[in-house]
């Protein structure tokens, strides 16, 4: 997919950091498309995938995702974190860590402890967490999810942003009548919100179907258009997928046309 936008380094020397403490959501998916415009947008991505359960970013092989053991006997070891954040440090390309809900507590933990917002704003790398919400089943968890990293951003004082997507295609999430932009937690901390990113509705058993069949194959999207198992129809829905959710980062991170 080409572009005539220009970065003009916004994304250099940035962290992302997907978190959302309910499974199921779509967070392996947000890390898999967000590198796919990273790379897109001519920037080189380092991944990390530190979920010891499904480690379903790893899977991706087109992305070279590197998969980080943070548990022992099956318990998760705080000073396991350290080699990742310390590999963040010590590079200047875009990294991208996928993290599971089942350690979502301990990494909270391990950031607020060691003070690693702090540290990453020290050394002049800038953070951005992104997290899903999503409407039905799943709403009200994901936005104590949401809710509890805009609590942690606050309380480190520091200039780390976060990416609200709000994953659609689980239900649209409202709140009395409102939407999700609305919420006096995302008016009230722009400062914090970045933006928000939705993955569109597309009122059609065929989108779903189509994205779920590339995310279990671990294909992205330039691997589904070279392939000859994907239709014409099929193809043509996940590349317009993939360009509305990039116009929608471009808007977010406010990428600018060439003139």
């Amino acid at each position: 997919m080409k572009t005539n936008l220009t970065p003009l380094n916004i994304l250099l020397n940035t962290t992302h950091w997907t978190l959302q403490g309910k499974g199921g959501v779509g967070k392996s998916f947000v890390s898999t498309v967000f590198t796919q415009y990273v790379i897109e947008r001519g920037y080189n991505a380092v991944c990390g995938d530190t979920d010891p359960v499904n480690s379903t970013f790893h899977r991706m092989t087109a992305l070279n995702v590197m998969l980080v053991p943070i548990t022992e006997g099956g318990t998760v070891v705080q000073r396991l974190f350290d080699p990742l954040f310390e590999s963040i440090l010590g590079t200047q390309d875009v990294s991208i860590v996928d993290n599971g809900s089942s350690t979502f507590l301990p990494m909270g933990k391990f950031i607020s402890s060691n003070f690693i917002l702090e540290t990453m704003q020290e050394h002049g790398k800038q953070v951005f967490i992104h997290s899903i919400v999503t409407g039905g089943q799943a709403k009200d968890d994901t936005v104590t999810g949401l809710l509890s990293l805009i609590d942690l951003v606050k309380s480190s004082k520091t200039n780390a942003k976060i990416v609200v997507w709000q994953n659609e295609f689980l239900g649209i999430p409202e709140f009395h009548g409102k939407s999700l932009a609305e919420m006096p937690w995302i008016k009230n901390n722009s400062d914090i919100i970045q933006g928000i990113v939705t993955i569109a509705d597309r009122n059609s058993d065929a989108y779903a179907t189509d994205i779920r069949m590339m995310s279990e194959m671990h294909l992205t999207c330039r691997e589904v258009m070279e392939s000859d198992q994907f239709g014409l129809m099929a193809k043509s829905r996940i590349r317009r997928v993939f360009t509305d959710i990039y116009d929608e980062l471009d808007r977010v991170f406010g990428l600018v046309q060439e003139s």
